[in-house]
């Protein structure tokens, strides 16, 4: 009678849980002291992550709710040429600009030191990104600041914005020279921004106009699909190995950090929560690799990092970058139109 009631607790719950699950990779370096990380990681992992019989339950629940909703993505696809399609068609060229300015933003604040992780005085620690890796001890520093600096203008100007693109996936594969392997655990995540850069351009308000850049546009035109579909993969690819490596692995991490920011329980026991949490997130970026369903798990991503940083009283700004590519996504759906470039400030597809 007690396992009943605590699955119908399970159940009633699940709904809100979903929606708060949300990648949770970054908050372990960005939330918690290296001390105290390293203690938790020493930590006895919760008896419910090491048990096989409750794992596979939860296995096969997970399994049984991704076959419902691909059983519903018909009618899913129907509402969505509806409801959203006509929005993308008319306003799909914001998605580019939310991107660009998420990722200058993000790019800014890292480089004056505006994103610190938790104990660092803000302005005080200049960053490269992401709020742990800290260029107080990286040789060549300045230059790294510069970059980004200069990135993150050229992004709100909406100039050169392909090969800004470029930049961005170079950044993300640098880190890991710069910081170690490590910052793989980033790259993924600002890699697919830059495809989608590339792919779309620079969107409205984007003063790539001012430029002949009609052989760009020429060698892009043929590969949009194929660089669309990378950005999904990335991220995909990407929540599915954090949600692997750290938190079904590591769950003591996570609870901490749910912990840290009081997230409600509903009662439910922290290790289940942080299951649940853990299986959403690896359900959602297996979505985004094989394409499926992906307008609502860009939607559902979305809801969980808002969610996550009012629970944690954080900025949403630790996320720009994925609140920039997955609005876009959200927007554009699973394959990409090719729109016709206009003359003047460019629409989605445009240089």
């Amino acid at each position: 009678m007690k396992q009943s009631y605590s699955l119908a607790r399970l159940l009633t719950a699940l709904p809100i849980l979903i929606s708060s699950s949300t990648p949770l990779f970054a908050h372990e370096a960005w939330l918690l002291t290296p001390a105290e990380i390293e203690d938790l990681s020493r930590a006895p992992i919760p008896d419910l992550f090491r048990s096989q019989l409750w794992l596979g339950v939860a296995a096969a629940v997970g399994f049984a709710l991704t076959l419902v909703a691909l059983r519903l993505e018909p009618v899913i696809a129907a509402v969505e040429y509806r409801v959203i399609t006509p929005i993308w068609k008319r306003y799909g060229d914001i998605g580019p600009l939310a991107l660009r300015f998420g990722l200058a933003v993000m790019m800014l604040l890292a480089a004056f030191g505006g994103l610190p992780r938790h104990g660092t005085e803000i302005w005080t620690t200049p960053t490269f990104l992401v709020p742990d890796m800290q260029l107080t001890t990286v040789a060549g520093a300045q230059a790294l600041i510069i970059v980004q600096i200069a990135i993150a203008m050229l992004l709100i100007a909406g100039l050169a914005t392909r090969i800004c693109g470029v930049a961005v996936i170079g950044l993300s594969l640098a880190g890991v020279a710069i910081f170690g392997p490590g910052f793989w655990n980033y790259t993924p995540h600002f890699a697919a921004p830059g495809f989608i850069l590339i792919a779309l351009g620079g969107g409205r308000f984007s003063c790539d106009h001012i430029w002949n850049l009609d052989a760009v546009e020429a060698l892009v035109a043929p590969h949009r699909q194929v660089l669309w579909r990378m950005s999904h993969i990335l991220i995909g690819a990407g929540f599915v190995y954090l949600g692997l490596a750290y938190k079904l692995m590591q769950p003591t991490l996570l609870i901490a950090i749910l912990e840290h920011g009081n997230m409600p329980t509903f009662g439910l026991p922290m290790p289940i929560i942080a299951l649940v949490m853990t299986g959403v997130e690896v359900l959602c970026g297996a979505l985004l690799v094989t394409g499926r369903l992906v307008r609502p798990v860009a939607l559902a991503i979305l809801g969980a990092v808002t969610f996550l940083a009012i629970v944690l009283g954080e900025t949403p700004l630790f996320h720009a970058n994925l609140y920039g590519a997955l609005f876009v996504i959200l927007l554009a759906g699973r394959n990409v139109p090719v729109a016709h470039r206009p003359a003047r400030f460019s629409r989605v597809g445009a240089v």
